[in-house]
């Protein structure tokens, strides 16, 4: 700012700034004067440009002596946001930390800030106008009262810009109102000159806009004409709406009569009166035409079978025929000359309301009830009809009772009432059709079900909604139900947004008001249909699960009773072996009894896996190599495989180790090879294969994902017919099967597909082959820094052990289990004896518990497990070493012989060594 200039020069200049025009450069002006008058280096006038006043727009802006282009920015972010509760607010200096970092006004340095309120006439905030500049504003006074002056001026152009919009609204609104009038329109002003015709107008009278509003037009009628004309428009201006029927002409000469109104209104401000025209040149057509036939009158009045009334302009009764007074029951002569209502006196004013329109020409029809002259209530029909009379304005009224049409269209409206709400109601979808199918009605039911609009459904012939292979089906169903049958079908139907949906439907005969029709109830089974398959699909998998239970019970009863016989052949066979070991008499003998302990030793692994199938166990999987693992299950496999196959093996040594439960390797395996052999009929040869997978990727064949890494592969491959593509899609469901019925269960490759995927495994299978099929099992690879244990080794022949001192009681419900515990006992030089029951040993103990230096004890027992035996054992000794033993080892878990006391858990049949290990380890 100048402080130099006086402020007297400075209001000289606001004032001349303020007296300019108006429009947008009024906003422009006042900016730049004020960036002059204040020395500034910005000025703005800026506006809320929203309802939430969190935004503005700049009407104006003065930077540097630049005017800049309108743009928007958010209040919060500028000094602005304080003129939102103050009306006036300086910033001397530092006004940049308020502007947001990279905004305008801050890269432009502006270190002072002033700004007023813009606000409306009811004290509503509108804006502000402000200054800016890069120097501090050292004249806060001068500073507020140029503002406040130039706010002034600011709001005043913007009253007038809303006031000048509101008038144009105003004015385009009138234009179309006038201009899309079918009666022909002229406005007259004060003085009586016309200034605006519509359209309506030109068409009616054949004349141009700027014709008629030229003053020169009309001169040339009638003076009679002019006269009563402006008679008319002087009193609308009086503010007397006029109406009245005069004889007009049109540009080609023609003359025609109209109806003429004219309405006071204002225009612009000042009073003016819009005359409204409408030929009614038909109408005196008919009329005229009426009084030609006034001899006809009579013979038609009183034969007609309707009651008619004839009453004059003073709305007294001139004429009644013959069938008013059957209805009425009064005589002529008793209403003649009447000008009251006699049949409803409550409606005395209403008549002799329409009675002077219907004189003015305009006809009405109402519904009413009129007593007769014995006092009954009758429903009549009314009709007003203008009427000339021997010259003279009459209205004739007719007259006619419909009281059995009242009653009939109530009991139909009752009807109609009573069919829509239960029509409108029901759950279940219903669609009415007339005989030809067209839909004549749908209810929301139908709307809900078939996603289509009601419009769009009306006057449907082509069966929309059903899908199109049904459309045949149903126009026949709807052809025998036109002939007088219930239909009840299903079909599929196609809603609007393509799906599927299961539909029952039932057809009916009905007459709908008179016709024959055919109405469709329909109801969506998809979820019965659905929820109907997979009780099916669950019965089946019930009977599978019952029928595996049962299978797996059996085996577990099987494998226990063989694992007990196994103890018993294992643990004699390994004292022989001891007994030839000691003696060192016959060497052949020695190696026999180690063959048949190897062998014993390979039934009680299997034994363990038909325990495993049995219990349906997780597996455990293990680091070993893929190579060996699947040398042993090839064992297995060729067990069960008919002679007739014949198979090779390719197992390379280099591949890296997995990790992996071999029984469920098994199970794959067997699984993959009994589905080679039915699909070859037991005839054909089955590869078998282990190597590397490295760098391997592509889509696993039975969870559709991608897959890539290094693998080691199993590969079975089989040289059958291959497999179809509609197969391929749903081999590895479970329950799905090719098979006839009774010959699989179709969870084969279902078992393969959760085993593999369960150690983190794809499977691909090959297809398009020319022949054959092959199964690719992809293993992911150890990783290797985890060690991998070297093959078991069958555990070589006892040396000769030092004898061992105690007495120890054996606990087995198999007798034979438990002589032979006891003579393996012994033969180490311990005193041994057995009881074949828990109870029998819990009261054996009791007698002396400390008599005993230890117990060994079987799981699975009648009565009480050995883990609960221990627990009672222990309670009446605590530091008694109790042994278990067990086939079923999950039953029997580490953590519950620790929590019961147990000292040691083995696998039964029990190694010798083990066992021995264990003893020399507790016995003291």
């Amino acid at each position: 700012m100048d402080p130099s200039r006086p402020p007297g020069a400075a209001l000289h200049a606001a004032a001349l700034a303020v007296s300019g025009g108006g429009g947008q450069a009024v906003f422009d002006e006042l900016v730049r004067f004020l960036s002059d008058i204040l020395h500034a280096d910005a000025a703005m006038i800026s506006i809320f440009a929203g309802e939430d006043r969190a935004r503005m727009r700049t009407l104006a802006t003065c930077l540097d002596g630049r005017l800049l282009r309108s743009f928007e920015y958010d209040i919060a972010a500028t000094p602005c946001a304080a003129i939102l509760s103050h009306d006036f607010r300086i910033v001397g200096s530092g006004a940049s930390e308020e502007f947001a970092r990279g905004s305008l006004f801050a890269a432009k340095g502006m270190d002072s800030y002033a700004a007023y309120a813009l606000k409306a006439p009811d004290g509503a905030k509108l804006g502000l106008i402000a200054v800016m500049d890069r120097e501090p504003l050292t004249d806060p006074p001068l500073v507020e009262s140029m503002l406040k002056i130039f706010a002034l001026r600011a709001v005043a152009e913007l009253e007038r810009a809303r006031a000048d919009e509101a008038v144009r609204a105003s004015e385009e609104q009138y234009r179309a109102i006038f201009n899309a009038s079918e009666d022909a329109m002229v406005l007259w002003d004060s003085r009586l000159r016309r200034v605006d015709v519509n359209p309506a107008y030109e068409r009616l009278y054949g004349y141009s806009r700027a014709e008629v509003l030229d003053p020169r037009y009309g001169a040339g009628l009638p003076r009679e004409h002019l006269e009563r004309r402006m008679d008319l428009l002087r009193r609308g201006l009086a503010g007397e709406r006029c109406h009245a029927e005069v004889e007009a002409v049109r540009k080609s000469g023609e003359r025609f009569q109209i109806e003429l109104r004219t309405v006071p209104v204002r225009h612009r401000g000042e009073p003016h009166v819009l005359a409204i025209g409408r030929d009614i040149t038909e109408r005196h057509r008919a009329e005229e035409a009426l009084r030609a036939r006034e001899e006809q009158y009579r013979s038609i009045f009183n034969a007609t079978e309707d009651a008619l009334v004839l009453r004059d302009a003073q709305f007294r009764i001139v004429d009644v025929n013959a069938a008013y007074e059957r209805l009425s029951g009064y005589s002529r002569e008793e209403v003649l000359g009447e000008a009251r209502v006699i049949a409803n006196p409550s409606m005395q004013e209403e008549i002799r309301r329409l009675h002077a329109r219907a004189i003015s020409g305009e006809p009405f029809l109402l519904e009413t009830v009129r007593q007769t002259k014995d006092g009954r209530h009758i429903d009549v029909e009314l009709r007003g009809v203008p009427f000339q009379h021997r010259g003279a304005p009459h209205v004739l009224y007719i007259g006619r009772d419909i009281s059995l049409r009242k009653r009939a269209e109530e009991v139909r409206r009752a009807s109609e009432e009573q069919y829509r709400a239960i029509f409108d109601a029901t759950t279940d979808a219903i669609v009415l059709r007339d005989a030809e199918g067209r839909i004549v009605d749908v209810n929301p039911a139908l709307l809900r079900l078939s996603g289509y609009a009601r419009e769009e459904l009306l006057g449907d012939p082509d069966w929309l909604f059903a899908a199109p292979e049904f459309r045949k089906t149903v126009r026949q169903m709807h052809d025998r139900a036109l002939a007088g049958e219930t239909i009840l079908f299903e079909i599929k139907a196609l809603a609007r947004d393509g799906a599927l949906r299961e539909i029952e439907v039932q057809c009916v005969p009905i007459a709908y008001r008179g016709r024959p029709h055919i109405l469709a109830m329909m109801r969506d089974i998809s979820l019965r249909k659905r929820a109907a398959e997979e009780r099916l699909s669950l019965e089946r998998q019930l009977r599978q699960a019952q029928k595996m239970e049962a299978l797996g019970h059996l085996t577990g009863g099987i494998a226990h009773d063989f694992n007990n016989l196994l103890a018993g052949i294992m643990g004699y066979v390994a004292l022989a072996a001891e007994r030839v070991e000691a003696a060192g008499t016959d060497p052949k003998l020695g190696r026999y009894l180690e063959e048949a302990l190897l062998a014993c030793r390979r039934a009680r692994d299997l034994v363990q896996q038909m325990l495993t199938f049995s219990r349906g166990q997780r597996g455990t999987p293990r680091p070993l190599s893929l190579h060996d693992a699947v040398g042993e299950s090839l064992k297995l496999v060729r067990s069960s495989l008919p002679a007739t196959m014949e198979i090779r093996d390719a197992l390379q040594e280099a591949t890296a180790p997995v990790l992996l439960d071999p029984v469920q390797l098994d199970q794959v395996m067997l699984n993959l090879s009994i589905n080679a052999r039915d699909a070859m009929e037991g005839a054909g040869r089955l590869a078998v294969s282990v190597g590397p997978a490295r760098g391997a990727h592509g889509v696993c064949s039975s969870c559709r994902k991608s897959f890539s890494g290094d693998f080691a592969a199993l590969v079975v491959e089989d040289s059958g017919p291959g497999i179809a593509p509609e197969v391929l899609e749903r081999m590895f469901e479970p329950f799905f099967t090719t098979k006839e019925v009774g010959r699989g269960s179709g969870m084969g490759l279902a078992t393969v597909h959760g085993i593999v995927h369960e150690h983190g495994g794809h499977v691909v299978v090959e297809h398009g082959r020319v022949i054959g099929t092959r199964f690719k099992v992809l293993f992911p690879l150890l990783d290797h820094a985890q060690p991998v244990p070297a093959a078991a080794r069958q555990p070589a022949p006892a040396a000769r052990r030092e004898p061992l001192k105690g007495r120890v009681l054996v606990v087995d419900d198999e007798a034979a289990v438990a002589q032979f515990m006891r003579e393996l006992l012994q033969s180490w030089g311990l005193a041994a004896e057995c009881a074949t029951s828990a109870a029998a040993a819990a009261g054996l103990f009791a007698l002396d518990p400390r008599a005993w230096d230890l117990v060994v004890t079987d799981q699975t027992m009648p009565g009480l497990t050995g883990v609960a035996l221990a627990r009672q054992l222990l309670a009446l000794r605590a530091d008694l070493p109790v042994i278990l033993y067990s086939g079923h080892m999950d039953r029997a878990t580490e953590a519950d012989s620790r929590a019961a006391g147990i000292r040691a858990v083995l696998p039964k049949p029990v190694e010798p060594d083990a066992l021995y290990g264990v003893l020399k380890a507790h016995l003291h």
